[in-house]
């Protein structure tokens, strides 16, 4: 019997066929579109109105989450993120007729308000790796390293696998094969963490094993309590895990390197992004300062 496939065509279809193609990169992804699936599911997303869009997002906004707090402008923002991205999936496809116009178009997201940027001082990462030691999860310390040293996000950094780790005595580095951004990337690593993989390797050697494992090895470790319980015990206060990526930046604008390079160094795609650390690069402006008029 032949075999007829059928062309996803509603909310729910795209979003399932979207998940199951694309790698995805953000813990949360899958949570945000299952609220766009729980309201529009059936709908045929040909169908799906500014009005639908503007009534959920004001649905967003005005009911509490599930801890009980209301959401922010920006988490409201990544909320219509994960539904656009899917619409952008069903484009590259070809799922959807051509010049229709995403009713999301025409609805403005809230303003972004990246405010005071955290990061740690190295008197603060080192009471972060002391207390992190002292976890039961022993990859813990490892994983705080390399996310300071490479500023990978923490879906880069768990989906890590040993033929990512490329141990070579001049550059040894990690390629991530698919960022949040959809791109490459690949992160140099200090002598330190290629010796630590060294010594690791020789005990888990398959090509496709995830590193950042615990009881079970063919999933990611959730790390967060013991991440948690390592920021309270170092009496750390306001710190996430992606604290790390912006701990990696700032080190390096407060060293001078270029707007350019912190940027190709963090996979930003824009340089908006990057602008947050501007204001520590002022050792690389005085350098250029005085190289020109003194």
């Amino acid at each position: 019997m032949k075999t007829v496939f059928q062309t996803p065509k509603t909310v729910a279809e795209i979003a399932s066929v979207f998940l199951s193609l694309t790698p995805v990169r953000d813990p949360m992804l899958k949570a945000r579109l299952a609220f766009w699936t729980d309201h529009f599911g059936d709908k045929l997303l040909t169908e799906l109105s500014p009005d639908d869009v503007d009534a959920a997002l004001a649905e967003l906004e005005t009911t509490p989450n599930s801890k009980g707090r209301m959401r922010s402008g920006p988490t409201v923002n990544r909320y219509r993120m994960a539904m656009q991205s899917a619409i952008r999936f069903a484009r590259q496809k070809r799922l959807l007729p051509r010049g229709w116009i995403s009713p999301f178009q025409d609805i403005p997201q809230h303003k972004e308000n990246p405010g005071k940027v955290r990061f740690l001082s190295p008197e603060e990462e080192q009471r972060l790796m002391d207390a992190a030691r002292l976890q039961s999860w022993v990859l813990l310390p490892l994983l705080i390293r390399l996310a300071i040293v490479t500023g990978l996000r923490r879906g880069a950094l768990l989906g890590l696998r040993w033929r990512d780790v490329v141990l070579d005595e001049a550059s040894p580095h990690v390629v991530v094969e698919c960022t949040k951004n959809g791109d490459s990337h690949v992160s140099p690593i200090t002598p330190d963490l290629a010796a630590e993989f060294k010594r690791m390797r020789r005990i888990r050697s398959e090509d496709g094993d995830l590193i950042f494992t615990g009881k079970h090895a063919n999933y990611p470790h959730d790390f967060r309590h013991g991440f948690n319980e390592a920021c309270n015990l170092a009496e750390l206060e306001g710190v996430t895990f992606h604290t790390l990526r912006h701990t990696s930046c700032s080190r390096l604008a407060q060293a001078g390197v270029d707007i350019l390079a912190i940027a190709e160094h963090a996979g930003h795609r824009s340089l908006s992004m990057t602008r947050r650390y501007s204001h520590l690069c002022i050792k690389a402006r005085a350098n250029t300062i005085n190289n020109v008029f003194a």
